[in-house]
């Protein structure tokens, strides 16, 4: 259903356009583009010398970072389209306020990573909220992204497989134990049957310490999926992120 609501979105999208703007400076466009010349060139796609398993910015290259190494994720690989710095952390905040449109030009951004990196994926689901969070906010950040991505993949999007069951603290403040604490508990499969020996890629908005994703995964692992992957539209490059910086989680 939910990417039947993606296709409609974009079919609506095509037979009655708005006027093209770009997606970061708001300037007017003369093509489908998401972003003007000038702000694709200078956004920071996280190109060049990343963690191999959790995929965030690092100085050289290493098999995993210091971060990895000291606590190995639950999930086999993650990667992120943007490092979460410059335009895009002013992007993403208005995405989580309120700017929905802007799941289209950021799942556009990730779809590469889907062809290049997680091919294997059976299908894509996403990192919950919890009910009160959601009407809080007034939409799911996360399942948009996952929806959008779903209409350009051609990847099946399960919306219903994972519910989270509190609330938790902020992550980026805890310490590695005081991060399982907070998460123990807070996220439930709820359609095990479709986890059973499939390869999962889990879709969020940034990727902060990993803590979150982790737990997502090993819930889904516990209910029998044979792989986990993370995709996120960003990443907290390690560097800021030992400088106490980042998102959610």
């Amino acid at each position: 259903m939910a990417r039947v609501r993606a296709l409609l979105s974009r079919l609506k999208a095509f037979l009655f356009p708005e006027k093209l703007t770009c997606a970061c400076c708001g300037e007017e466009l003369y093509t489908d583009a998401y972003f003007c010349p000038r702000c694709l060139a200078r956004l920071p796609f996280n190109t060049g010398h990343i963690c191999k398993k959790c995929g965030r910015a690092v100085a050289e290259e290493a098999p995993v970072c210091l971060e990895c190494k000291a606590d190995m994720p639950a999930y086999e690989k993650a990667r992120s389209a943007f490092r979460y710095e410059g335009d895009i952390v002013r992007l993403i905040r208005k995405y989580k306020t309120g700017a929905k449109h802007l799941a289209a030009p950021l799942a556009e951004a990730m779809l590469p990573l889907v062809r290049a990196e997680f091919a294997e994926a059976d299908f894509l689901s996403s990192v919950p909220m919890t009910k009160r969070a959601k009407r809080r906010r007034g939409y799911d950040q996360g399942a948009l992204l996952a929806e959008e991505l779903a209409a350009r993949s051609g990847l099946p999007y399960e919306a219903e497989l994972l519910v989270k069951t509190r609330e938790t603290r902020a992550q980026k403040k805890l310490s590695r134990r005081e991060r399982a604490e907070n998460l123990r508990g807070s996220f439930r499969v709820h359609e095990r049957a479709k986890c059973r020996g499939k390869s999962i890629l889990l879709v969020d908005d940034v990727l902060t310490t990993g803590a979150t994703a982790s737990a997502v995964a090993e819930a889904l692992l516990r209910a029998g999926a044979a792989r986990v992957f993370v995709l996120t539209a960003a990443g907290v490059p390690y560097a800021a992120l030992r400088g106490g910086q980042g998102g959610k989680g």
